[in-house]
């Protein structure tokens, strides 16, 4: 996790190893979305289609990354939802084409 307040990196907490700054709220959020993503994998599991929808959501709103994107999309078409699906696709791209160019 890297600390809002000077940058490290910080595989462990609850405080940054750096400027000492109390990070315990951003790893309990981080635990949370764990959490989440896991509950999404196991209605995924269980073809509960829509549940699997809004956890994998829950958890790309509390912190998006090609994991929870990946796992929205599945779920948007395992729930037949084409179009969620599409938008999942279209907003990683996006994403994907704005990093590119940051790092040029």
């Amino acid at each position: 996790m890297r600390c809002p307040v000077c940058k490290a990196d910080n595989p462990q907490g609850p405080q940054c190893r750096r400027c000492k700054a109390d990070l315990s709220l951003l790893f309990a959020l981080e635990e949370q979305r764990q959490q989440t993503l896991a509950e999404a994998r196991r209605c995924l599991r269980h073809g509960e289609w829509q549940a699997a929808v809004k956890h994998a959501e829950t958890a790309n709103w509390l912190r998006g990354d090609e994991e929870s994107q990946q796992l929205v999309a599945v779920a948007h078409l395992l729930s037949r939802d084409f179009a969620g699906a599409w938008r999942c696709y279209q907003s990683w791209r996006a994403t994907r084409r704005i990093g590119c160019i940051v790092l040029l």
